[in-house]
């Protein structure tokens, strides 16, 4: 969560159009206390360490995992996936973590990014989506209602919203409207909220009201989920949380929704987003836009340079980065965490993935990060002043 008066000088004065690339470097350090760590307890900070997300390959940006280092050698590490299909690694080695030791890993990317088209101009009906894209993005995860208190309420709420209007792109517009006049923005956070608590405070940063938003799109069978990344944004920013200490250069770490529109081609993937887009104005604790419209031509990845670290389908990671932070915060060892994004122009950019190509995200050379297992990124909900939302 990046300070309020800097989000407003980067949405009154702009920011850098898409289609950059950039050097990305993650070093994270544990700092062993009194106890022997074994690389392959999952609970245990040095196994976060060695199994890390990575940053998948899109038609909106191509990403090299340039280097992977242990304690400064190379490594050997092998790909997987988590259960929405977010490319993972796991880092080789059987060696423990010695009593005051310290073990790092190093991530380097090189990643490309391409500017955003989006064409809202012939956007039709709800029932113009395909019932199998529906299907593909139901009420289950964190926007499962039937672990919800009160769900109908949120239900109600949903359709409440919509009223008689079948355009796709008029109900979307009608639920930022919604948000903008309902939701306050909460920047005090340090774990991501469950959504039901989201919906009942009506406050939340931005992936908090990046999950409400896509829960009230399933709910009315539009097709959405939770998108997570970072933002270049020149400075450096230091934040510490008990035993969690972070170090981010360039970098702010956001949350966005991502919705599917029919359209005549077919349909397309849309940005929504809730807390960082162009034009935005900041009163009474609301976000308001002089037009919804620019929540998605606005958008952070439409609008800023912008990279998708990983896509939030089905998998409950507000459940995860509270069991991962607890579980580092309650361990006798420093977490020492550094990101640096820094602009570079010495390569030209490579053509998108072909859209035929079997996993795309998951090509050896192709990825990204930030960390541990399935979602790591989380740990500490990037701290206070990292994220843009």
């Amino acid at each position: 969560m990046i300070l309020l008066p800097l989000l407003m000088l980067m949405l009154i004065g702009g920011g850098s159009l898409g289609g950059h690339a950039y050097n990305y470097t993650l070093t994270i350090t544990v700092v062993n206390g009194q106890s022997t760590l074994m690389p392959d307890v999952s609970s245990s900070p040095y196994y976060y360490l060695l199994n890390q997300n990575i940053f998948k390959n899109t038609t909106l940006q191509t990403v090299f995992l340039k280097s992977v280092r242990l304690d400064g050698a190379s490594v050997g590490w092998q790909p997987s996936s988590d259960d929405d299909g977010n490319p993972m690694i796991k880092i080789f080695t059987d060696r423990p973590l010695e009593p005051r030791r310290n073990a790092t890993v190093e991530l380097s990317f090189k990643i490309y990014l391409r500017e955003a088209t989006l064409n809202l101009s012939d956007v039709g009906n709800i029932s113009e989506i395909p019932s199998d894209m529906v299907r593909q993005y139901p009420l289950t995860g964190i926007w499962n209602l039937s672990k919800m208190a009160n769900s109908s309420e949120v239900v109600t709420t949903a359709i409440a919203i919509k009223g008689d209007e079948e355009n796709a792109l008029l109900v979307v517009l009608k639920m930022l409207r919604w948000f903008e006049d309902n939701m306050v923005y909460a920047s005090n956070l340090t774990d991501p909220q469950d959504v039901w608590q989201t919906f009942a405070t009506h406050s939340g940063d931005c992936d908090d009201q990046a999950n409400l938003f896509v829960l009230f799109c399933r709910i009315l069978g539009i097709p959405a989920y939770t998108s997570l990344g970072p933002v270049y944004l020149p400075g450096v920013d230091m934040q510490t949380d008990n035993n969690l200490r972070f170090n981010l250069t360039n970098v702010a770490w956001h949350g966005w929704a991502m919705v599917f529109l029919p359209t005549k081609g077919g349909g397309q993937w849309f940005p929504v987003d809730l807390t960082f887009f162009y034009g935005a104005t900041f009163q009474d604790d609301h976000l308001r836009s002089g037009d919804p419209i620019n929540h998605i031509n606005g958008s952070a990845l439409a609008f800023w340079d912008t990279a998708e670290y990983m896509s939030v389908k089905s998998i409950d990671y507000v459940g995860e980065t509270v069991t991962i932070r607890r579980n580092i915060m309650n361990s006798d060892v420093m977490w020492l965490e550094n990101h640096t994004m820094v602009p570079t122009e010495d390569e030209p950019l490579p053509p998108p993935p072909a859209p035929e190509s079997p996993a795309p995200y998951l090509s050896l050379i192709a990825l990204s990060t930030l960390l541990v297992i399935v979602v790591r990124t989380f740990v500490l909900r990037r701290p206070q002043s990292a994220q843009p939302s």
